[in-house]
């Protein structure tokens, strides 16, 4: 036997073990890789979660977000000294004001399965509320009628304050204002969320609110 043709032999030997070795543990990953897809395919499933949810996020505006804004104008009345013939009188004044009704996007929960997403939304709270007493109209109504005056500014201040929350109560059980700013959100937030190709065609955009 040649020199050359032993080297050759002693080579092949050593190679063969090498490519059976490697073989094995390629089929030993690709097994796992198989069972993995099989047994938990949640493991992808989160990871797909995960990638829409950051999609959303990103789509989404990153904190509060106001959906309807809600003017109002509101009539508030006090007595005082009720029963005095001589100093008995009732202040009436007639405000104007705006509340701004949204949610914080933060807490907005995305759930995604084979062909829906699901925005799981946060409860509509009252972000901002604003009222503008210099437009403020005050009436005196001692006498029987409506006499323009001016009036302590501590009366004012004291109708304003009951008219605030009064105007908020009536905002919070106002099922159909509730209502409008959901819709309102959704419109808005549909459309965003399509324009992603990751989403448009993808999946069927629902809200539970």
């Amino acid at each position: 036997m040649k020199k050359s043709d032993a080297f050759i032999k002693a080579n092949n030997s050593f190679l063969v073990p090498v490519l059976i070795i490697i073989s094995f543990l390629f089929l030993v990953l690709l097994g796992g890789i198989v069972w993995t897809a099989v047994k938990k395919p949640f493991v992808f499933k989160q990871i797909i979660e995960t990638n829409v949810s950051a999609v959303v996020k990103e789509v989404l505006p990153a904190s509060e977000y106001v959906c309807l804004v809600y003017n109002y104008q509101s009539i508030s009345q006090r007595s005082y000294n009720q029963g005095n013939f001589l100093n008995a009188r009732s202040i009436l004044i007639i405000l104007d004001g705006t509340i701004k009704l949204g949610f914080n996007c933060q807490n907005i929960r995305v759930q995604q399965t084979r062909n829906d997403l699901i925005l799981n939304m946060p409860k509509i709270e009252i972000l901002a509320h604003e009222q503008y007493p210099e437009r403020a109209k005050t009436y005196d109504l001692a006498g029987g009628g409506f006499f323009p005056r001016s009036v302590k500014v501590q009366e004012i201040l004291d109708l304003l304050g009951d008219s605030k929350l009064e105007q908020e109560k009536l905002a919070k059980e106002n099922a159909e204002l509730m209502q409008q700013a959901r819709e309102a959100a959704e419109m808005l937030f549909k459309p965003l969320l399509e324009l992603n190709p990751s989403i448009k065609d993808q999946y069927l955009i629902s809200f539970r609110w």
